[in-house]
């Protein structure tokens, strides 16, 4: 996983990538990530943006000869089969733990776009 903190931080990546993921739920410009993407790699963006907005850069998908394709959710099959690459391929996801009284505020920080990481609720503290 490529932490970005702005279109700078993927220049070390250019061309090195066979397939990117986007999960991306807002409008960005894809030009730098696509760019990440090897010849005839592939950009796949999972979801779509908020108000369906995805603009894409038609000149640098085919300079950069970038198969792209979408999907909106996979079913039971194609979960499990994500979820066995990535544990084969020790891709973990990036999360913070938080305790039950702490929803309220975890939340407040998803609607300012302050939320760094995917927030998982210890049912422990319920």
């Amino acid at each position: 996983m490529i932490v970005v903190e702005s279109a700078e931080d993927l220049k070390p990546h250019k061309g090195k990538l066979d397939f990117m993921i986007s999960t991306v739920p807002y409008a960005y410009d894809m030009s730098p990530y696509v760019d990440c993407v090897k010849k005839y790699g592939y950009f796949t963006q999972v979801g779509q943006p908020i108000n369906g907005e995805l603009t894409i850069n038609n000149f640098n998908m085919i300079f950069n000869r970038v198969n792209f394709n979408g999907s909106l959710i996979g079913g039971i099959p194609e979960t499990q089969e994500v979820m066995d690459y990535c544990a084969e391929n020790k891709i973990y996801p990036q999360i913070q733990v938080i305790k039950a009284n702490e929803i309220n505020n975890a939340w407040d920080k998803v609607v300012n776009k302050e939320a760094r990481y995917r927030y998982v609720i210890d049912a422990t503290t319920f």
